[in-house]
């Protein structure tokens, strides 16, 4: 356990947010049609969102001692709706997991504000999870 595990850690969570920002926005203007409509809406919301969590990583970095990545992590391009919603699904899912580890990482550190906000922020994205189960039920 050191600092620099946490930065480490924080910028493979930063990829992962900027990398969501662009498939949420890139998948949005692939929705069309009734199905596809309410999928877009709650992808446009959810990349504000998703933005949010990045601006915060990085000033945590930076904070830290550390040089925020601007590589956003890749991913996969479903064609349908159904496929796309359920790599959201899975990747909701890591980040969630990824955050509680890192959230541990910061309290191993005595950094409770980050080890909170982590530990939030895998709340948000686990509440994201489930509305896209959600959907995914509905096709």
């Amino acid at each position: 356990m050191s600092k620099e595990n946490l930065i480490q850690g924080l910028n493979d969570d930063l990829a992962a947010e900027l990398g969501t920002v662009i498939r949420y926005t890139y998948q949005a203007a692939k929705c069309y049609g009734l199905q596809g409509a309410e999928l877009r809406e709650l992808l446009v919301k959810e990349a504000q969102d998703e933005l949010g969590h990045a601006a915060y990583l990085m000033d945590v970095i930076v904070d830290l001692g550390g040089e925020p990545t601007t590589t956003p992590k890749p991913f996969e391009k479903p064609a349908d709706l159904k496929g796309m919603i359920a790599l959201n699904v899975k990747m909701e899912a890591e980040d969630v997991t990824n955050y509680l580890a890192h959230a541990e990482l910061a309290e191993q550190l005595k950094l409770p504000e980050i080890k909170m906000k982590l530990e939030e922020m895998a709340a948000d994205e686990a509440g994201h999870g489930r509305e896209l189960r959600r959907l995914l039920k509905g096709l």
